[in-house]
């Protein structure tokens, strides 16, 4: 599967925030892109999980353990970024996977390094934002005010 080489005119996508998930000891916040309907099925964030619980390392047992995952449907596939801090808070290690309408579930690595496109950005750019904000900078870090910070809308 090709990345960036379908030509496309720019319009507004539908972003959603989902409920947090725990995979393997880390909390996972969870974001949804569509480009066809106002927001990705349940079959489909659930076929997001699988990529997510490949991506994920052992959770720190010492150090937070938290990351995120963005799901994006298109009228080509689906791709889902999966984000997760370091144990020192501030490097992001990301992992982008892409899957066919045949088989939503069978995630591949991305090819030749794509990371993200200009809609999974706006939740990528919220997640730091909201990592320095509630859990870098503080003293004692809030992370109700970071699970609870989410960005929806059209972007």
């Amino acid at each position: 599967m090709a990345v960036g080489e379908v030509p496309l005119v720019y319009a507004p996508r539908r972003m959603v925030a989902y409920a947090p998930d725990r995979v393997r000891g880390w909390t996972v916040k969870r974001y949804g892109i569509s480009a066809t309907r106002p927001a990705p099925p349940e079959e489909v964030v659930q076929a997001a999980r699988a990529a997510v619980e490949r991506t994920l390392p052992e959770a720190y047992g010492d150090a937070l353990a938290y990351g995120y995952s963005v799901l994006h449907e298109d009228p080509d596939g689906c791709y889902a970024v999966v984000g997760w801090w370091s144990r020192n808070k501030v490097i992001l290690h990301t992992r982008t996977w892409l899957s066919t309408w045949d088989d939503p579930a069978d995630w591949q690595p991305a090819p030749h390094g794509a990371t993200a496109c200009i809609w999974e950005m706006v939740a990528m750019a919220h997640e730091r934002d909201a990592w320095v904000r509630h859990v870098v900078q503080p003293g004692t870090p809030d992370l109700d005010g970071y699970l609870a910070s989410t960005v929806s809308g059209e972007f």
